[in-house]
């Protein structure tokens, strides 16, 4: 790896701000609230409790701490290891990288529904509520008939998705000092709007019969390992682990600074957040129960419908201020999404680049913000969001999942959990225990296997993911190949020394 200055975050604070920023996503909004209704209710924070315990934690004191250690994103930590484990760390590079190529693109669309909500084009009323989903499929996707029939790209998608990439491009390309500060703002900012949200929510008749959804126990869940694996699945998803990012951020900051309380806070945070955005998010639902008399499951839905169809559904029936708060609706959605892809983009990529290369900040911000864009292109097409939910599949699910178990048994068994361990509770005010070790050499990696064998193996191996053809499902396999060929051939290219950069 070639040799450059350490960037540092200015504070602390600012460094707490953008780890929590980086956590802090879209899935926090519309894949959480969903789980816990679905699985249980109340008694679904039991096992994602346990989840956040025995699986996040100890993994992100894992990133943060080795990237500590060697002052290096997460190629340099595992060359440090060993040149022989380097492609352990670039393997969630690729992932990342393709993660950002379409996570942006998801960007774009809040985008696009802040300037659609001001006009409410989908509608106002019942004529709203019934025109969201045809709004959303056929006219800002145009959505075509399958993965195979590609078309061609959806302008106005394009040009909110270039904009984005612009955006991105000024907050990363001066480092972690102006994303720290940045950080701040994509942090409260969606605190904010989710409290004006959650206000406006419990006003509405139904409000309550919604959050009673949301929260109501059944115990027996407990005994459906469907439960253990949606919890340990969202846990690894929501603390952006396994993506490369909290090694670089882990580096940035001074090697005196805490890291089990910074990893605490920014898990709890990012939690906390998760939590509060379902009381948010089901008032509204209960009142388009109340609204449109219907049963709750004709309402809720993870994924892409909750966050653009059913919160539109909603945002048509209100009494008043429809508009508004649809601007701020997707504002949230925007501000949930640029904080996590400038994360991705820069900790996940830009950090490992300027590691091994010596590139300059500029020139590896530029590369890899142009390259990105070029890619997302594909999924501004009529066929895109077949393509990003395959993608999607893959690097998020399967390459994080893979990868984060991969590092893991290197840090716990060749580097050492022990020495790790020792590491972290030199500047720590909480010392960690012996149990910290065995967190990382066998529980979390077991946690992180179930979870892909029971809900990827056995699910898209048998059948089809999705069903899309199995030609599709192939891909994700050729796909998971190539990024792995890519990280052996990166470990194997040999830097010529140091370079000047930033």
């Amino acid at each position: 790896m070639a040799e450059i200055t350490r960037e540092r975050w200015s504070s602390r604070t600012l460094f707490i701000f953008a780890a929590i920023g980086s956590a802090i996503g879209l899935g926090n909004v519309w894949r959480f609230p969903y789980l816990c209704y679905e699985y249980g209710g109340g008694v679904f924070l039991i096992p994602w409790i346990i989840g956040l315990i025995v699986l996040g934690i100890p993994w992100m004191m894992m990133e943060f701490g080795m990237g500590r250690y060697f002052q290096r994103g997460a190629p340099g930590v595992f060359e440090g290891i060993g040149k022989k484990w380097e492609w352990v760390g670039w393997w969630p590079v690729f992932c990342a990288f393709l993660i950002v190529t379409y996570y942006t693109v998801i960007v774009a669309w809040s985008l696009r529904y802040v300037v659609s909500s001001a006009t409410m084009a989908w509608g106002v009323g019942e004529a709203g509520a019934t025109g969201a989903g045809a709004y959303f499929f056929e006219q800002v996707l145009n959505l075509s008939s399958g993965p195979s029939v590609l078309g061609a790209p959806v302008l106005p998608l394009l040009g909110f998705l270039a904009l984005t990439w612009v955006v991105l491009f000024f907050i990363m390309f001066k480092g972690a000092r102006v994303i720290g500060k940045v950080a701040v703002w994509t942090v409260t900012i969606p605190w904010a709007l989710l409290l004006v949200l959650l206000v406006r929510g419990l006003t509405l008749p139904g409000a309550i019969d919604g959050l009673n959804y949301y929260l109501s126990p059944d115990l027996a869940a407990l005994g459906n390992v469907e439960v253990w694996f949606a919890a340990f699945s969202q846990i690894a998803f929501t603390l952006s682990l396994g993506m490369a990012g909290m090694f670089a951020y882990g580096s940035f900051i001074a090697k005196k600074a805490d890291v089990t309380n910074n990893a605490f806070i920014a898990s709890f945070s990012n939690c906390a957040t998760s939590f509060f955005a379902g009381f948010a998010v089901f008032s509204i639902v209960g009142f388009i129960m109340q609204a449109l008399s219907v049963p709750v499951g004709d309402v809720s839905s993870a994924g892409l419908g909750l966050a653009f169809v059913t919160f539109p559904v909603g945002i048509s029936m209100l009494p008043g201020a429809n508009a508004f708060i649809g601007i701020l609706f997707f504002l949230c959605i925007f501000f949930l999404g640029i904080d996590s892809a400038f994360f991705l983009a820069y900790g996940g990529v830009i950090a490992p680049l300027m590691d091994k290369f010596g590139w300059s900040r500029v020139k590896a911000t530029a590369i890899v913000c142009v390259v990105a864009f070029a890619i997302g292109i594909v999924y501004t097409t009529t066929g895109g969001l077949y393509w990003l939910d395959i993608v999607d599949r893959t690097v998020c699910f399967y390459g994080l999942l893979i990868t984060g178990a991969l590092a893991c048994l290197v840090v716990g068994w060749g580097f050492g959990a022990e020495k790790l361990r020792e590491h972290v509770n030199e500047t720590s005010d909480f010392k960690v225990g012996t149990w910290f070790n065995w967190m990382i050499k066998i529980v979390v990696p077991l946690g992180l296997l179930f979870v892909v064998i029971y809900g990827g193996f056995m699910q898209d191996i048998p059948t089809s993911y999705g069903g899309y053809p199995r030609w599709a499902t192939n891909v994700m396999w050729i796909i998971l190949g190539v990024t792995l060929l890519l990280s052996f051939w990166f470990q194997a290219i040999k830097t010529k020394g140091p370079k000047e950069g930033e």
